[in-house]
């Protein structure tokens, strides 16, 4: 029976993150799963150019509630970018790679502190790689991913590409190219809000000083990482301070002090900025404290009709195939 390859197609979907997690700068990220079961991240799909369609190029297509936020040229997208990578890495593999047609379904805000160019590297990348049978490895698909997201950024972090991969909460050790899982206590829920503004990542960057005290540096994180492969959720919760980011951020997030007084009183156990921000979060243990949080930030903090409010549990599955 012979098989008509121009209907095959292939999605994959790749979360939301929280990147720092307030006491791991640029070392500890959280993939998001929206306990309502809302997608939260983007979805890149590909198919084969049918019979009689011009295929010599790639050819890229966009949708989603943030699609008219991006580049109106293609070769502009990072999407486009990890698609030409691709090819070249497959290359030195001494594989062909064929340009396909591109949707990216872009759900999340650029420039919100949510992970959203790793979540379109992430998607865009793995999909290339399902398609062809896995050609690079888990390694080699890791680090391209890596170096695209450095590209965006100015440096390479791992903090948003790693949970968003892979799932779960990920340490990144800053300088190398691993990463770690940690434990995830399963009554810990992230509220998280996006007020429908924007933060570019290199201007939250440069408010930070050059050099900070050893001290500070160190302050919590190790004892973070051992409180919750002991089981100490509460310790663990106790460490989520961010001495590094922070003081220095804050100023550039409206209303993020008082969302810090007003959801502590609520209940929350800490309360942080995701990434660059300027989406906040607030970590949770208990269902009516994240309703409470929930409305506070959807009638407080939320700026405009964009924004969101979601109540998340961590994904433990990371970037993945959907139909």
């Amino acid at each position: 029976m012979n098989i008509d390859v121009s209907t095959r197609s292939l999605s994959v979907y790749a979360p939301a993150s929280i990147g720092n997690m307030s006491v791991g700068f640029d070392a500890l990220g959280l993939a998001l799963a929206p306990m309502n079961g809302a997608l939260l991240g983007d979805l890149v799909q590909l198919r084969p150019f049918k019979n009689g369609e011009e295929g010599g190029d790639w050819c890229l297509e966009l949708a989603g509630p943030f699609a008219s936020a991006l580049p109106a040229e293609q070769e502009d997208n990072i999407v486009i970018s990890c698609c030409r990578a691709y090819q070249e890495a497959a290359e030195r593999e001494g594989v062909d790679v064929y340009p396909l047609k591109v949707r990216l379904d872009k759900r999340l805000p650029i420039g919100s502190g949510l992970g959203s160019s790793a979540s379109s590297i992430v998607a865009a990348l793995e999909a290339l790689n399902r398609w062809h049978g896995n050609l690079l490895s888990t390694r080699a698909i890791f680090r391209l991913m890596a170096d695209m997201e450095g590209s965006i950024s100015g440096e390479v972090h791992l903090d948003n590409v790693a949970p968003c991969l892979y799932g779960g909460l990920r340490l990144c050790p800053p300088g190398s190219q691993e990463e770690y899982a940690l434990p995830w206590p399963g009554a810990w829920r992230a509220v998280v809000c996006w007020p429908g503004t924007k933060l570019v990542t290199r201007e939250a960057r440069s408010v930070l000083p050059d050099e900070i005290p050893r001290k500070t540096a160190v302050r919590h994180g190790a004892q973070f990482v051992h409180a919750l492969h002991t089981g100490k959720a509460k310790l663990a919760a106790e460490c989520i301070v961010d001495h590094v980011a922070e003081p220095y951020r804050a100023r550039l997030l409206p209303g993020f002090a008082e969302a810090r007084v007003e959801l502590r009183a609520l209940g929350a156990l800490a309360v942080g900025i995701s990434g660059s921000g300027p989406t906040i979060f607030a970590l949770v243990d208990d269902y009516e404290v994240a309703r409470k949080a929930e409305a506070w930030l959807g009638d407080h903090y939320r700026k405009n009709e964009q924004g969101f409010v979601h109540v998340c549990r961590a994904d433990l599955g990371g970037a993945r195939s959907i139909s």
